[in-house]
């Protein structure tokens, strides 16, 4: 009896201790309801976890536009360079046995950043000439009946133009009212289409090299007259110009004609041709190095 008064103490402990732990253990476990019974049977991760999951179409979305979706396209065109050679030669007579001979060249283009069909506009470029005075059929026809004396006379001029403009319009914007027509050799004339561009004007090109040289000799006499006298006067010019159509808009090459008319009264056409370019940052910084702009300069200023 005594044994069992001294474990009575230690008996209360265990069982203040068991009551403990089981008051403990059932207010851990979760009491099933309706509700969190249908949560489980849903199986969604969200409800599941309280941790915000992507579903298959959620994750579709996020990764790309729906492929049901049409694709939106850009309305807009890459930039382009536009450029504008041509060059030729002609014999113009001022007189009976004395031959004006010219040579030209001229180099245009256009910075166009945003659309590559937008090629109407201004072109700004070059525009170098060379004239050659041939008097040897003249003074060979008058000086027949005295063989012994000899006279010529040489002269040459050149002149460059920078900063030269061609405004080039097609038949929606340029004036219906003004004469573009080109000569065409055969009594004919040039018009150029719809679709065409077309320009007109004129500038003056300024000398920058002249020389006249005269020689006469008698020699029976023994006679030497030597002359020479440099400088050169402005020269107004005139021009027309055709680019061939391009209505669709897809050509990188198009043909072009200039028809030039100087004051002394000579004329000619020239054949050339239009040219369309590449012209993002990476293209314009190349062509700007390649100094086709600035080579006619270079080439002919003395």
């Amino acid at each position: 009896m005594r044994k069992i008064m001294l474990l009575l103490p230690i008996l209360l402990v265990v069982l203040v201790f068991v009551c403990t732990a089981c008051g403990g253990t059932s207010s851990d476990v979760q009491t099933s309801t309706p509700g969190s019974d249908k949560s489980s049977e849903s199986g969604d991760p969200e409800e599941i976890t309280g941790v915000p999951v992507q579903t298959g179409r959620q994750q579709a979305s996020s990764n790309g536009p729906d492929p049901a979706e049409p694709q939106k396209r850009s309305t807009t065109y890459g930039p382009s360079i536009f450029v504008i050679e041509a060059s030729g030669s002609w014999q113009h007579q001022i007189d009976t046995g004395t031959y004006a001979n010219y040579e030209c060249e001229l180099y245009l283009d256009k910075i166009e950043p945003h659309n590559m069909h937008d090629d109407v506009g201004a072109y700004t470029g070059t525009f170098w000439l060379k004239m050659t005075l041939d008097t040897k059929e003249y003074f060979s026809d008058i000086l027949r009946d005295v063989p012994f004396v000899d006279i010529s006379m040489d002269a040459e001029a050149e002149g460059i133009r920078e900063n030269l403009s061609f405004y080039l319009r097609d038949g929606y914007t340029r004036d219906p009212t003004a004469n573009f027509d080109i000569p065409d050799g055969q009594g004919g004339y040039l018009k150029p289409d719809h679709n065409a561009l077309a320009g007109k004007g004129s500038f003056v090109v300024n000398p920058t090299y002249g020389n006249v040289s005269a020689h006469a000799q008698d020699t029976q006499k023994g006679i030497v007259l030597d002359h020479q006298q440099s400088g050169a006067s402005d020269l107004d010019i005139s021009y027309v110009i055709h680019v061939a159509p391009d209505p669709m808009r897809e050509a990188t090459q198009r043909d072009v004609k200039i028809h030039i008319m100087l004051s002394d009264g000579s004329s000619t056409t020239l054949d050339g041709v239009w040219r369309r370019l590449p012209g993002y940052p990476e293209d314009l910084e190349k062509y700007y190095n390649s100094g086709k702009s600035r080579e006619i300069l270079e080439k002919h200023q003395k």
